[in-house]
């Protein structure tokens, strides 16, 4: 073999390493770019729609606000009878404000609670009254949906509520207070779980309960959506806003 034909040889394989590399580099590249794109995707829903989701709560929070009976920052009187009754509002109007105790410093514990499940309406960093449930106060099972994560994380720490925690309803003149009485995961198809009577389907209810319900995953927790997170609670007392306040909500700002 002649020099000139080594040196034919010797460039076919330097050629197509030029090539594989040149490959490569594309192939990194194209990652690189797709990676920032997932980045910024999840940018967009955790962080940016968490901001206009919570700014849009907030406006609904300051009017509804401006129609509330101000109550005293003193602990009122505890009602144990029946509740006055809530009349049913359209739908994307407001019920209440949500108050959870327990998530104080954790979440927004002043949430606007909205007629509808829809996504309009849940994309407020509000919840959303299930409306083939109950109305607030009445016997029967009033049950609610919100957010795991993204559009303001409405329900993230759901699973911190246990057994006994306080979970209110302000209105515009009356406190509702229930008490968490269990909690369970599910199927999403269980629907069993808003039925008056919680996972009785069919049988007539004599108590007054409160239904959270949100996304979770036994895999991946808050992130996922294979499965719901259920919190189930008795309605305890009512109280008229007039004569103050429950105990668990004295001193804080956040709530009207």
């Amino acid at each position: 073999m002649t020099a000139k034909t080594a040196r034919r040889h010797t460039a076919r394989p330097r050629g197509r390493r030029r090539v594989l590399d040149a490959i490569l580099f594309g192939l990194g590249e194209l990652l690189i770019t797709a990676g920032l794109v997932v980045a910024l995707f999840l940018v967009w829903q955790l962080w940016w729609t968490g901001l206009d989701a919570t700014a849009k709560a907030d406006a609904i929070a300051t009017d509804f606000a401006s129609t509330q009976v101000d109550s005293p920052n003193v602990e009122g009187t505890r009602h144990y009878d029946d509740p006055p009754e809530v009349a049913a509002v359209g739908y994307g109007e407001v019920i209440g404000m949500l108050v959870v105790p327990k998530w104080y410093g954790v979440t927004n514990n002043n949430m606007p609670i909205l007629e509808g499940i829809g996504s309009d309406v849940l994309d407020q960093a509000a919840a959303g009254h299930y409306p083939d449930t109950q109305q607030l106060g009445a016997v029967g099972n009033f049950a609610i949906a919100g957010h795991r994560r993204t559009n303001g994380n409405s329900f993230r720490r759901i699973d911190l509520l246990e057994e006994g925690d306080e979970i209110i309803v302000a209105t515009k003149d009356t406190w509702y207070v229930y008490t968490v009485t269990s909690h369970e995961i599910v199927e999403p198809t269980d629907v069993d779980v808003i039925a008056p009577v919680p996972g009785q389907p069919g049988v007539a209810p004599t108590e007054r309960m409160l239904t959270m319900t949100t996304c979770h995953s036994l895999t991946v927790g808050e992130w996922g959506n294979d499965h719901r997170w259920i919190v189930h609670a008795k309605f305890t007392y009512w109280m008229e806003r007039a004569e103050g306040r429950p105990a668990s909500v004295l001193n804080d700002e956040g709530v009207n």
